[in-house]
This record gives structure tokens, C-alpha cells and sequence, in this order.
């Protein structure tokens, strides 16, 4: 049985997603320049004899160098924590970049891509060389693989013509390949490849040596830093050049395997429960970085040096920098950290609406990720926090569901101000009470209780088939109905949305939830800018001087002082823009002097 070791590089210092895999090596890239700790079984390409020190110009260069000093192996082969070879016998589809397109490497994505240990062994024993199915340059929107380097801002096509000149004069024998694949229509991307040893070791001696001539000719202490990444850039055409001389030479056995392309690789982060946390999540996008710092602020802000917290953000797009900014904010007893759900959530249709967001359906993942919990809290992020939550995670719950604080809203809705909302109640949600309904920004999970009821998988699959007014919130009262702890309102104060909500519907509701949503806005302990007014839109809002009272002393002041106030400006061009064509309109349907006009006009001045 061949000795097979497929290396897949990765990143230094960031937490991207490690296969375990008998045949898979996971490897750093330029492990000089590591600055976090990594797992025993991670590889390093610092060890033995190494070029690590130069992964800013060589890329994962550095890691094939490393293997060919250091490893021993009948097939070297290589690849990325964010592209893998399809061992597939079928032909998969691909997008219009050449590759197959998926957004997480799961179990059903490896199990397309033959990832077993037998498909692959199958596969790679047939050949003496394996490359990633060369892309035609077309489609990179060039007519040569020579002009595609060309067309690169960065790059300097200067470069190229010194390494076909240096292999030229160290490799007459590939000169004639080398030119005609420079000049060709296929190009074969990414430095992936799978070859038997001693080819391997033929084309390592052959690409570091010609990479070595050429740092020693080529100037490049002004380039930018995609400019230095150059050494990087040529081998990935020496790859091409290396499999068409094998071609025309003859005698070997050549094969091509569709690449797939992942989209999301960051790892989750590890999970360290403790009996005493409290842990609390939020879900979010890049989108609302702003809102959630600040949100985390008040919630940091607000708590007991006496407890520890655990605060995790579900998402599946917040950019690292955007974590780093967040990350801030922890102190010695609270811990934040991201957990990129996209995986979990692939498949279903999340609906949003108007300003619910799909976001909001990542609650119902805590049944999953944070099953290890007894109880967990769930925050939305259009919230100030004023209390300790510690205090709201120390409710005790019994055998009901969840905790949650009574909807006045909906309750409002359903007893007057909107008859609709009670018919959707009953014939829809088919609840027994209607009063019964809560709000669900402010959550506490019981966990067990809700695993023994339903599955996360039933819950997205609810999403799914139903259309729902209020989305995942319907669901979840749908589901906990009758095993409900109501919580007193100061934990999720409603704002006076649009100086509607508190007269017109509210006031509808039973006088009991009425007195107890009046008396909870004197002294909120959470304030729930709940509905599509935003204080970040408007700073005239109900609450909105508690929002920004916050908001001044984060990082995101100024870009949301500079987004209102585009938003209102931008509001007025269009108020104007409305009432010019209004007026316009008018002058055609009401003539000056005429006695409908006249007759809407008086109209017009008594409703004033």
C-alpha cells in the first residue's frame, strides 16, 4: 500500500477548519510568523530544514519546500484550507470561476468530493501525476495565461519574462513547454497537485532553483505587498509548465481533478462550559457591528464582578477585524466569542421581513451548539441593557420551556387595535390565549426541556413550510406554549415605536398589561428598540438618548452620526421629490380656479 500525504496549507494565526483524515496533513504556511498556539497535530513548516521566513513572498511554497526536506512519502500532494480536489468519479457542476462552489466543508460536501480514504487511494494510485483541472484563461477574461498575469494590477509582467529567461538558461529542455503554456488558453491554478516522489522531487529541485536565480535578479523592495508574493504567483505557473512537459515528454500517467472552492473556512470556536457561567448569546451580521457593540457594551457594563460570562455571537459573515474591535470589550469574567452557524443553517429558506432579519432564526441554534448548558439567555442586538442579566439567568424556571416577558404589542393587537392579528392567533398559530403571546428578544432557554420537546432541525423545518407574521418568534410560541415563564416586563421594554405603539396599540391591551408596560418604562432593565423606528435613524426616538448615551463612548459614534444623518438627508430629497410630483399631478387632475380644487383645498385646511 502506497504511503500517500496530501498537505493542505493553512494560514498562520487563524482558526480556519482542520480535516482528520488518514491521509490529510494539515500544515502552517510561514510558521515563523505564528503568534497563537496551535494543536499538537498541526504541522509546522519552521521545523527541519525550512524557507518558512519567506512565506510573505512564497506563499505555501514554503510548506511544499519543507515537505520535500523533511517528509517521506510514495505521493506528495497539496492543497488549501479553502480549496480541496474532488476525487468524485462524476462530474460535479462548477461556477463560472472553474471550480465547485460550496459555502462549508460538511460531511455531505465530503462525501460528494469522495474524501473517503478508499475513493481517494483509488484515485491517486492510477496516476503519476495529479493537477487541478486547468481553467480556460477565458473565463479569467484574458486570451493567453501570459496576458492573465499581464492583467494583474499588482503583479509586474516584467517578472514573468525573467523567469521563462532563467529557465531558459538552467532548463533548455522546458523552454519550448514553457513558452507555448505561457502563451496557451489553459491555465492550471493554485499550486495544486498530487505527484509519486520522485517527479516530485525532480520539479522541487527545478521550481527552487529557478526561484532562487530569481530573487537574486529581481528587485523588489518597492513592490506592494500582493507585489512580493510574486516568487508565489510564478510557481503557480511553474506547476502548469511541469505537467505539459510531462505531457509532451510522454510515458507518465496524467490525470485532472475538478477543484472545490470553499467559502466559509473559519473554525468554530472551541466551547469551555463551566457550571457557573452565564452564558448569553446574540445573533448578528457585519451589517450590524455597530448596534452589537454597542448592545455588548451595555450588557459589560452592567454586570457583577462577582460572576463570570460567556457571551457568544452567532453569525456567518462578521469580518475578523470586526471580532478583534468586539473582543475589546471582554474583561477578566467575561469572555466573548464568534460562531459562524453558516453550515447549520444551509438548506433552509430563512424569510426576512421588513426589519426582521435572518438572524433571527440563529436562536433556535442554541438547542444544537450550547446544548451542554442548562439554561442560556438570548438577547437581541436593538437593545440597551440597564441590569445585571446574572439576575435574569437566576430565574428559575421549573419545567416550562423558556422565559420570556408578555408581548403588550401583540396583546394590544389582539384585543382591538387590529382584528386581523387575533384571526391570525387562532386560525394560524392556533394558540389558546392570544394574551398568552411573549416577546422573544429577550429569552431564557431552558434547554433540556426544549431538546425534549423539539429538534432544531423540526424548528428550521417550521421556518421552512409556514409563513409567519412574526417569524421564529411565532414558532417558538407555538411550540412553548403552556410551559412559559413570564418575566416581569422591566426585562423587555418595548420602545414607543414611530410614537405609535404605546397610545394606539398598547393602550388596547387589558388594563393589567397596560399598567405593567407603564410602570416597566420608568425604570427599564432592557430597553427593546423592537420594530422598524431605530434611534440610529432618528435620535428623537422613545429611549433614544439611552441608546447614544452608550453609543458615545464606542468606536462606532462618528459612522453612525454619519449615517443618520445621510439617511434624513437623503429622506428629505426624496419627501421633496414626492410633494414635486404630487404638485404636478394636482395641476393636471385640479385646475387652478376650479371648484374640486377648490372643494379639496378646504378639505385639506379643516384636517390640518
Amino acid at each position: 500500500m502506497s504511503e500517500i500525504k496530501l498537505f493542505v496549507t493553512h494560514t498562520p494565526n487563524r482558526n480556519t477548519v482542520r480535516i482528520e483524515h488518514p491521509l490529510v496533513y494539515n500544515v502552517i504556511a510561514g510558521s515563523d510568523f505564528l503568534t497563537q498556539p496551535v494543536p499538537q497535530s498541526v504541522l509546522l513548516d519552521n521545523q527541519g530544514e525550512n524557507i518558512s521566513f519567506k512565506n510573505k513572498k512564497y506563499c505555501e511554497l514554503t510548506t511544499q519546500y519543507w515537505a520535500w526536506k523533511n517528509q517521506s512519502a510514495d505521493y506528495y500532494g497539496f492543497c488549501h484550507y479553502r480549496r480541496y480536489f474532488s476525487f468524485s468519479k462524476n462530474k460535479l457542476q462548477e461556477a463560472d470561476c472553474g471550480c465547485v462552489v460550496y459555502p462549508v466543508l460538511s460531511e455531505r460536501v465530503k462525501n460528494e468530493l469522495c474524501m473517503d480514504e478508499n475513493s481517494m487511494r483509488q484515485t491517486i494510485e492510477k496516476y503519476d501525476f495529479l493537477i487541478a483541472k486547468g481553467i480556460p484563461v477565458l473565463a479569467l477574461q484574458a486570451k493567453s495565461v501570459y496576458q492573465h498575469y499581464k492583467n494583474a494590477s499588482e503583479l509586474h509582467v516584467k517578472d514573468l519574462d525573467l523567469f521563462l529567461s532563467i529557465i531558459r538558461e538552467k532548463y533548455p529542455e522546458l523552454n519550448d513547454v514553457a513558452e507555448k503554456y505561457v502563451h496557451g488558453k489553459i491555465f492550471y491554478p493554485c499550486n495544486m497537485f498530487i505527484m509519486k516522489k520522485e517527479l516530485f522531487f525532480q520539479y522541487s529541485e527545478m521550481l527552487f532553483n529557478i526561484l532562487g536565480e530569481f530573487e537574486k535578479k529581481c528587485d523588489m523592495s518597492r513592490y506592494s505587498r500582493e507585489g512580493v508574493r510574486t516568487p508565489g504567483h510564478l510557481g503557480e505557473r511553474m506547476t502548469g509548465i511541469f505537467f505539459e512537459y510531462l505531457k509532451e515528454k510522454g510515458g507518465y500517467r496524467l490525470g485532472e481533478l475538478q477543484m472545490a472552492l470553499i467559502e466559509q473556512t473559519e473554525e468554530n470556536t472551541d466551547i469551555d462550559i463551566k457550571g457557573d457561567d452565564v452564558p448569553v448569546v446574540l445573533a448578528a451580521n457585519q451589517a450590524y457591528v455597530p448596534m452589537l457593540y454597542i448592545c455588548l457594551k451595555s450588557i459589560v457594563e452592567n454586570t457583577s464582578n462577582k460572576r463570570k460570562y460567556k457571551i457568544y455571537i452567532f453569525h456567518t459573515d462578521i469580518a475578523l477585524d470586526s471580532q478583534g474591535e468586539l473582543k475589546q470589550l471582554q474583561k477578566e469574567n467575561i469572555s466573548i466569542s464568534f460562531i459562524n452557524v453558516k453550515s447549520r443553517v444551509v438548506g433552509y429558506q430563512l424569510k426576512a421581513k421588513e426589519h426582521i432579519s435572518t438572524e433571527t432564526y440563529y436562536r433556535f441554534l442554541i438547542l444544537d451548539i450550547l446544548k451542554m448548558y442548562p439554561k442560556v439567555i438570548y438577547l437581541d442586538c436593538d437593545m440597551i441593557i440597564r441590569h445585571d442579566i446574572s439576575e435574569l439567568y437566576d430565574v428559575e424556571l421549573g419545567d416550562n420551556m423558556i422565559a420570556a416577558v408578555i408581548d403588550p404589542d401583540f396583546a394590544g393587537q389582539c384585543n382591538g387595535a387590529n382584528t386581523d392579528t387575533l384571526s391570525y392567533c387562532r386560525d394560524v398559530l392556533k394558540l389558546k390565549d392570544p394574551l398568552d403571546y411573549f416577546q422573544a428578544g429577550v429569552l431564557v432557554f431552558h434547554v433540556k426541556k426544549m431538546i425534549e420537546k423539539i429538534s432544531v432541525q423540526k424548528l428550521f423545518e417550521m421556518s421552512d413550510i409556514g409563513d409567519y407574521k412574526y417569524s421564529d418568534q411565532d414558532i417558538l410560541n407555538i411550540v412553548c406554549e403552556g410551559k412559559i415563564t413570564y418575566l416581569d416586563m422591566r426585562w423587555n421594554v418595548l420602545t414607543d415605536n414611530n410614537n405609535y405603539r404605546w397610545q394606539h396599540v398598547i393602550k388596547s391591551a387589558p388594563n393589567y398589561i397596560m399598567d405593567a408596560y407603564e410602570i416597566a418604562r420608568k425604570n427599564p432593565y432592557i430597553i427593546h428598540y423592537a420594530g422598524a423606528s431605530k434611534p440610529w435613524k432618528n435620535p428623537q426616538d422613545d429611549f433614544a438618548k439611552e441608546f447614544w448615551k452608550v453609543a458615545r463612548s464606542t468606536p462606532y459614534y462618528e459612522e453612525l452620526l454619519y449615517n443618520m444623518c445621510r439617511q434624513i438627508k437623503e429622506s428629505k430629497n426624496l419627501g421633496k421629490a414626492v410633494t414635486d410630483i404630487l404638485r404636478k399631478t394636482a395641476k393636471k387632475i385640479l385646475p387652478q380656479g376650479s371648484w374640486i380644487r377648490r372643494t379639496v383645498g378646504n378639505l385639506y385646511w379643516k384636517l390640518k
